[in-house]
């Protein structure tokens, strides 16, 4: 299995580059899920990529974020660049601009981010059939479904996530950085307010719920360690083993990446290697939040409610504290000068420090040991039994510091093989370590020596002068005769062409096949050519989604043209049944015709699919919320749609579903009318106008967590009643749950774009959309109702009073209006 580590900068390349990786994931100035990490310049994609294919290791480039019309082009010229560069594959995220990177650069290799949300046989197959040589999973896959994935999917390589920072949401499907900030998770900047803290309220009376053994970081996973689980990874088929933290220190990525390069060279030896307690405990040391054994084999210690950061690790308790802040504490582990400490105190701002003195017995020392009484000066107040936890290790963070600086480890054995005849040129061959050769010759003949013959002292010392250069000299054949000489400037020259050579000669064994730049330019042009340019002639569509199959009629009645009917029991924590959708196909057929399944986001291999079964027969049209169901709902000969959470965000994105022979496509809702007025293309296209919309969707249910039990134990909280989060600014976050025990967000604002329908439809769409999931049956009839009637007036050429319209919304919808990104957009 490959060993895949985080470069957020030069030095973190380094790091990984020392410590046993075997490739390295960075990222370009721009269009990388993480643009607040320092980054790579291009000359520095182009140094990195050199010193990795020296040392047989490779570099991916991450280009996964969402891809707007204005910068498509200016992207596909960067993958050009990269391809040029000689990266071994792109990290993309963006449909576009995978059907882009296929059609204008074919041999250049591509790899799924997990931003693409791929969580299932069928997701991989059709992107494997696309063109894609690996797929990075989704974090929430369990390792039987892993294992399913491998074994029913052949001809693409596996890679999934082993250790860092994991998302509350499934990757790819989150909004709520960006609704409640701008930032975009899915252009990069995501904010994270999953790790801010939030408190927990029933919605029926507004109780604050008590939560006395959980903290109020409510969405704040743990870290992922999958260390003790490698041979499992292996029989599961996976192909590479990622650790994240591109906004890590370097010294982080040293000390993860020799935890992990360690624990696999020792795989490789025992099959049944596990590592033991002491590399567990450096891994804590650098950081953690706790670990988890993630979605892999789900346990109870998932989340980290107590603290989002860096929780260190347990060093001791304190003892007492005098009236000028001296403070004695007991310790459990060792503690040394330099180390970073806070103590975990009952209220108030924790004391954090670095230690700078401290004191046993009076004395002063250097380091203290498990069982000893420390004295230290705070600044703080802390109580007798207050807990203490270490959060920097000095000394783990020098060792790693060194080595990063080892220069020796990093560099190249070579063999050298010396000929001497006289008369004749020395040769000189250079032969690294795969096989790989090179030949160079002095330029004067050898000659007998008058005073100091060549010797294997001296060849030694001239051939191996290496410093310049990535090598150094491992053994040396001499054959010939040495009572020879021979210019040791003709010496020093052959052995920097043959340096010089050699590092040519594997660079070039490393070049993957590229496009000229004839070819680049012209099948750029004809993949960007002129873009069909079409509108919706008739009236745009009035489409609902609602999640209850009693509120279809309620919809349909008050006048929607089309309702979507979500599939997942949203809400209502079970799953549609065959008799229903039966008494609702018993309403005649003009009826159940503008009645469209909703299929949901998620369906793991492990699941009953009875989704497609319900639909399967009884419907004409789907809409499909994942790429998985794509492939399987075309093949079924249904008219497809798609809705906003397969993130189409450009036009190319937008041709290629069309391409495919998809009906019709809701856009993303993070476009701005700006990013909206640059798409040519309407006559199929959905805009959302109005709704509650899903922030996130998450495999952990935080109600179960903190008041159920636990997933295997739950006692089911949310069948007695509805909740939602507060967070510290007083805005408040409706959450609801499905029938597999998903976990939703939901915005705290309505979206109303009321006032500013005469803009929408002057962008003539085909359909106008209202989610109303969460809808009870009053809001959503009275809601639909309007929305009917303000269309209709302006379908006539009249001009309502937009305004009286939103006030008649206002009294039925619970929450404050938002008009969403329609002009702000995202960062």
């Amino acid at each position: 299995m490959e060993l895949l580590a985080p470069a957020g900068n030069w030095d973190s390349f380094m790091a990984a580059m020392k410590n046993g990786a075997d490739a390295v994931y960075l990222g370009g100035q721009q269009y990388s899920a993480r643009q607040s990490a320092q980054n790579f310049e291009d000359k520095q994609v182009q140094e990195a990529v050199v010193y990795a294919h020296l040392r047989d290791k490779k570099v991916y480039v991450t280009v996964n974020t969402l891809t707007d019309n204005g910068e498509f082009a200016e992207v596909l010229d960067y993958l050009y660049k990269l391809q040029q560069i000689g990266v071994d594959a792109i990290i993309i995220q963006d449909m576009g601009l995978l059907d882009a990177a296929r059609n204008v650069l074919p041999d250049l290799r591509l790899h799924a981010s997990t931003q693409m949300t791929v969580h299932n046989q069928d997701g991989v197959s059709l992107l494997r059939d696309l063109g894609i040589k690996r797929i990075v999973l989704a974090r929430e896959l369990s390792l039987p479904d892993i294992t399913a994935i491998a074994r029913e999917v052949a001809g693409v390589e596996l890679e999934v996530f082993v250790h860092g920072a994991l998302c509350y949401s499934y990757s790819g499907q989150c909004l709520f950085s960006s609704m409640i900030g701008g930032r975009s998770g899915n252009r990069g900047r995501c904010a994270q307010p999953c790790r801010l803290a939030y408190d927990l309220y029933t919605r029926n009376d507004k109780n604050k719920v008590k939560l006395t053994d959980q903290g109020r970081y409510l969405l704040s996973p743990a870290d992922l360690c999958l260390i003790e689980y490698l041979p499992e990874l292996k029989a599961a088929g996976v192909s590479s083993l990622k650790i994240e933290g591109r906004m890590k220190r370097a010294e982080y990525v040293a000390v993860v990446t020799r935890a992990y390069r360690q624990a696999l060279d020792s795989l490789e030896e025992n099959p049944e290697f596990r590592p033991g307690p002491e590399v567990k405990e450096k891994l804590l040391k650098i950081f953690n939040r706790n670990f988890s054994r993630g979605h892999l084999i789900p346990d109870s210690d998932f989340m980290s409610t107590r603290r989002p950061n860096n929780r260190g690790v347990y060093v001791g308790r304190v003892v007492e504290q005098n009236q000028n802040m001296f403070t004695q504490i007991k310790l459990s582990d060792t503690v040394s000068i330099g180390d970073g400490v806070v103590v975990w105190v009952g209220q108030g701002q924790a004391p954090a420090f670095v230690i700078k003195e401290m004191y046993v017995d009076g004395n002063r020392v250097l380091e203290a040991s498990s069982g000893e009484i420390i004295g230290l000066q705070l600044e703080g107040r802390v109580f007798p039994n207050d807990r203490v936890f270490k959060t920097h290790d000095e000394r783990l963070l020098s060792e790693a510091l060194e080595s990063i600086r080892d220069e020796k480890g990093s560099r190249i054995p070579v063999d050298a093989e010396v000929s001497l005849v006289l008369g004749k040129p020395m040769q000189i061959a250079l032969v690294d370590e795969k096989g790989l050769r090179v030949e160079m010759q002095t330029e004067n003949p050898a000659q007998l020596a008058k005073g100091h013959p060549l010797d294997e002292e001296i060849l030694r010392a001239k051939i191996g002068r290496l410093g310049n250069t990535p090598f150094e000299l491992r053994n040396l054949s001499i054959d010939g005769d040495l009572n020879l000489m021979i210019p040791l400037s003709d010496i020093n020259e052959v052995r920097r062409q043959a340096a010089d050579s050699l590092m040519q000669k594997i660079l070039i064994s490393k070049q993957a096949k590229s496009s000229d730049a004839h070819s680049y330019w012209t099948q750029k042009i004809d993949f960007l050519g002129e873009l069909p340019i079409g509108e919706c002639l008739q009236a745009p569509l009035l489409s609902v989604v609602v999640s209850k199959m009693e509120q279809v009629e309620i919809a349909l009645e008050n006048g929607a043209d089309r309702v979507y009917l979500g599939m997942e029991g949203l809400g209502s924590h079970k799953h549609l049944r065959l008799a229903e959708i039966r008494e609702l196909q018993s309403g005649g057929g003009e009826k159940i015709e503008r009645v469209v399944p909703l299929l949901p986001r998620i369906h793991k291999p492990g699941e009953p699919n009875i989704f497609r079964e319900l639909a399967d027969g009884c419907f004409s049209t789907l809409m499909i919320a994942n790429w998985a169901d794509l492939k399987w709902g075309l093949h079924r000969g249904f008219r497809l749609l798609t809705d906003y959470s397969l993130n189409i965000f450009n036009n190319y994105s937008l041709r290629f579903l069309f391409q495919q022979g998809v009906s019709g496509a809701c856009l993303s809702p993070e476009l701005s009318f700006d990013r909206l007025q640059t798409f040519t293309d309407f006559s199929k296209v959905e805009l959302l106008i109005h709704g509650e919309l899903i922030l996130l969707e998450s495999q952990h249910c935080m109600l179960g967590g903190v008041l159920g039990g636990g997933r295997e134990k739950c006692l089911a909280p949310c069948s007695g009643n509805s909740y939602y989060i507060q967070d510290d600014k007083g805005y408040e976050f409706p959450v609801e749950t499905d029938a597999h025990c998903r976990f939703y967000i939901f915005n705290s604002r309505t979206l109303c774009m009321m006032p500013d329908l005469p803009r929408i439809l002057a962008l003539k769409p085909a359909s106008m959309r209202i989610e109303a999931r969460r809808f009870s049956d009053e809001q959503l009839g009275d809601t639909v109702k309007l929305y009917r009637q303000a269309l209709k007036e302006l379908l006539k050429g009249s001009k309502p009073d937009l305004g009286a319209y939103q006030q008649d919304l206002a009294a039925v919808t619970p929450s404050s209006f938002t008009k969403g990104h329609y002009y702000r957009g995202v960062l």
